[in-house]
């Protein structure tokens, strides 16, 4: 499966299709792989993939939006990779896809991953089998059994513990403002005071922001240097997006996402005079 993505790789970039090809490479580290950047057809025999290669890389496309780039991606990364699409961050003529067939990565979703359809790539790497998964949702359901002062209880637990590094925003495929509210001086969003108080508020605005866009790909909670369980943020945010607007996120390149469109009638949504 390697062989056949370097000779894509090394024939897009001699042929000038591409300006860059990002993909994974090995790391210093044995067993461990890291994103690559290449712009030199021979650089291609440095491309691989292996249980390593967790990154969704379709962080990168925002940033070379101007070029033109091939990607290596995953089933579940192609939601990502369709979403900024979507949004305008990177023409879909702009970037060539090259699906990788993933039976699981060591990140701890791929044990209910069903995303590992190749459906709208350029190429196809490898063969990709039904695995048999379904959805597990047994832990979002369990959470919302909680009560208000529970869930508060819990998440007070967990950000008291962030450092507010802003790893979980920096690898966030559509956390792409160049101006990030986080950052801001005036007007002033957060206080620079690292505490459980502004660590929440820090991450309810951001969660705000990606509702209906995350595509619950886990790169926020595998960055995470502290082990916040992010994930039920972004698994509770796909189950209501799917709930109230019959939306899912990265699914086509076509729908809008649900806070930046309306509909005088919303399905699943009842009027509150």
């Amino acid at each position: 499966m390697e062989k056949e993505m370097q000779e894509i790789a090394k024939k897009l970039l001699a042929e000038k299709k591409v300006d860059w090809v990002i993909g994974y490479e090995n790391s210093f580290e044995p067993g461990a792989s890291r994103p690559v950047f290449m712009n030199k057809p021979e650089d291609a025999v440095k491309l691989v993939f292996n249980k390593s290669c967790v990154n969704n890389l379709a962080v990168y496309l925002p940033k070379i939006k101007k070029q033109k780039a091939a990607v290596v991606a995953k089933g579940c990364d192609l939601r990502s990779v369709r979403e900024i699409i979507k949004e305008h961050q990177i023409l879909r003529e702009n970037v060539v896809i090259i699906g990788v067939a993933c039976e699981g990565v060591e990140s701890s979703k791929c044990s209910t991953c069903t995303e590992n359809k190749l459906d709208g790539v350029d190429f196809t790497v490898g063969t990709v089998k039904d695995l048999g998964r379904k959805e597990d949702m047994s832990d979002i359901e369990k959470f919302e059994e909680l009560s208000s002062k529970e869930k508060e209880a819990f998440w007070n637990k967990e950000f008291e513990r962030c450092i507010r590094c802003y790893a979980c925003r920096n690898v966030c495929p559509v956390c792409y403002c160049p101006d990030c509210f986080a950052n801001r001086l005036m007007p002033e969003y957060l206080n620079k005071v690292v505490n459980t108080a502004e660590n929440k508020v820090f991450q309810q605005i951001r969660m705000q922001h990606v509702f209906g866009r995350c595509t619950d790909c886990r790169a926020c909670e595998e960055a995470c240097p502290v082990g916040i369980k992010l994930s039920l943020l972004t698994k509770k945010m796909s189950k209501d997006a799917k709930k109230l607007f019959n939306y899912e996120s990265g699914k086509d390149t076509d729908s809008r996402p649900p806070l930046s469109t309306f509909k005088v009638d919303e399905e699943g949504i009842a009027e509150i005079m």
